[in-house]
């Protein structure tokens, strides 16, 4: 019988035992007369991180299940306090193998996107931003614990944001009106501790950046995220595209989406709206989400079924909003133990499914970077390929909408297509919004809302948001998490969309190769990066020339075909 997540035994992880072990390592590096010493005491330490995190990941998880859960509050505030000076311990150890006349050895032995790797990191970390990486830690679990403890008065009770997103698709058209409003006054409310946490990160990220030789946080931002061998240029490019290629249709496809819906145009509440009498939402219970997930997984492939058995038995989807528990979702690895663990927040909506499927697709790709004995370093690849996994086995997963939606299958399949093409100008917007505010970082909290709001006219110009001032005044960027936690991770999820809507429209024309295509890229990890992978599943990597143009045509044609179905 599979052990129980909640089963397993936690003790805090040693940093200074770990900053010794890692000290300790760099010596032998120091004294190695060979490449292979190298690469053997790099593989011994990848062990030992491994094992190391997996302590702390199982710390980070039941904190977010309950963040007012004292204990692991204050385990959460050890690891925020002592972490970035193992951080600056493993950049030491990194800069011994690079500073070894044996590296050039080390090179010809291991994947290159390590060596990659492990050069942007000791750009972006070292003992001179210890007390800053301590103080961002301690800013953004203080955001976090804001968040999760916000409740929102709705009908006499007061609910979590999750929950609130739910009443933000409802039917009736005043209803989400009505919640958007509640949830724009809540969040005023609470406007000048946001913006002060947001001031302090900004101010902070910068004094980084300008101790480690940038002249602002953007390219140390990129770096963090592991956004090796692409960078602010790509990035500008693939923004451009988004505005010259899909605003346009987007733009088309919302007017009509208009008519159908019998409203003068797309207000901010209805953006997410797109079926005429309110959005498909899964039939049943999430018991029978569940049931139906398995059948799906079973259906589609025998190691996919086994898993999804494998993570319920672990009891290793925590998916119930409750107060306390922290907004969102995401999929972390315990590596000691090979389970991966999935966090989400129903709500009774399309989202349940698009996060069982999405998160799933992360724990997969864990497992499988697992079992194939990926490096650790790189073992599923930055979040531009991450996220790949999780947003095409969204995109796959639409053949089984039947199991989900039952005779409202074709519908929800439109509304998931729409959705994720609609959500590449909003995902621009949140990364180019954090480029122009750490250029800037001087910006005061007005100015940034106004750069907010700038930026939504010009990327989301069929959006009216004149009617809720919380949105109209640039507000909504601050219950985008990322923004707080993970600076520029946001565009990740944009270049994995081009990708995932090309899964899905090979999956509609051939679900068996698609699958096949997937399921080997997959497998594949980290090991190769982004437009490699994409090029050998036969698709086009967002960087190439026209992969959006072409992309959209493909999408607006299908988006059309089920719309009139």
């Amino acid at each position: 019988m599979a052990k129980k997540i909640s089963e397993y035994k936690y003790e805090r992880a040693n940093v200074e035992a770990a900053r010794k072990f890692i000290g300790d390592a760099i010596a032998e590096v120091k004294n190695a007369t060979d490449a292979k010493t190298l690469v053997a005491v790099r593989e011994r330490v990848n062990r030992y991180v491994a094992d190391f995190s997996t302590i702390v990941y199982l710390a980070t998880i039941r904190h977010t299940l309950n963040v007012n859960d004292p204990f692991y509050a204050g385990e959460q505030n050890y690891y925020d306090e002592s972490l970035p000076a193992l951080s600056a311990t493993a950049a030491e150890f990194n800069k011994a193998i690079a500073q070894s006349p044996y590296f050039d050895g080390f090179k010809a032995l291991v994947n290159p996107r390590i060596v990659d790797k492990m050069l942007a990191g000791l750009r972006v970390m070292d003992d001179r931003i210890i007390e800053d990486c301590v103080e961002e830690n301690k800013l953004v679990t203080q955001y976090d614990e804001l968040m999760a403890n916000v409740t929102y008065p709705w009908q006499g009770k007061n609910v979590t944001l999750s929950e609130m997103h739910g009443h933000c698709k409802n039917p009736d058209r005043s209803v989400r009106k009505a919640a958007f409003a509640v949830i724009g006054e809540t969040l005023d409310g609470i406007s000048e501790k946001l913006d002060g946490i947001y001031d302090k990160l900004v101010k902070v990220r910068t004094r980084m950046a300008k101790k480690m030789g940038f002249d602002n946080y953007v390219e140390m931002g990129d770096l963090r995220m592991d956004h090796v061998g692409f960078g602010r240029k790509e990035v500008a490019v693939f923004r451009e595209s988004v505005l010259r290629d899909v605003v346009p249709v987007l733009s088309e496809l919302k007017a009509e989406l208009a008519q159908k819906l019998g409203i003068d145009r797309v207000h901010i509440y209805d953006n997410d709206v797109y079926v005429a009498g309110g959005n498909i939402d899964p039939v049943g219970s999430a018991k029978d989400m569940f049931a139906a997930a398995q059948e799906m997984y079973d259906d589609m492939d025998d190691k996919l079924g086994a898993f999804f058995k494998e993570m319920c038995d672990a009891d290793a989807i925590d998916y119930i909003a409750r107060e306390g528990k922290q907004g969102g979702g995401y999929a972390e690895m315990l590596y000691t133990y090979g389970q991966p663990f999935i966090f989400a927040n129903f709500n009774g909506t399309m989202d349940d499914v698009g996060v069982l499927t999405h998160e799933f697709g992360h724990a997969y790709a864990f497992k499988r970077a697992y079992v194939n004995d990926i490096d650790y370093d790189i073992f599923i690849g930055g979040m531009e390929i991450a996220e790949t996994h999780s947003m095409s086995m969204e995109a796959l997963c639409n053949k089984y909408n039947d199991k989900f939606y039952g005779n409202r299958a074709r519908e929800a399949t439109y509304q998931q297509i729409f959705d994720a093409l609609n959500f590449l100008p909003y995902g621009v917007i949140v990364d180019y919004f954090q480029q122009r505010v750490y250029e800037n970082p001087d910006m005061t909290p007005a100015e940034r809302k106004a750069l907010w709001a700038e930026l939504e006219k010009e990327y989301r110009p069929y959006v009216d948001m004149s009617d809720v001032a919380f949105y109209k005044n640039g507000g909504r960027w601050q219950y985008q998490k990322h923004i707080y936690e993970v600076p520029f991770y946001y565009i990740d999820y944009c270049l994995s969309t081009c990708l995932a809507l090309q899964f899905g429209e090979k999956a509609d024309a051939d679900f068996k190769g698609a699958l096949a295509e997937y399921l080997r890229l997959v497998e594949a990890g980290g090991t190769k990066d982004i437009t490699t992978l994409a090029h050998e599943a036969g698709l086009k990597s967002p960087f190439d020339a026209g992969a959006l143009s072409g992309l959209c045509k493909a999408v607006e044609k299908h988006i059309e075909r089920l719309g009139k179905k």
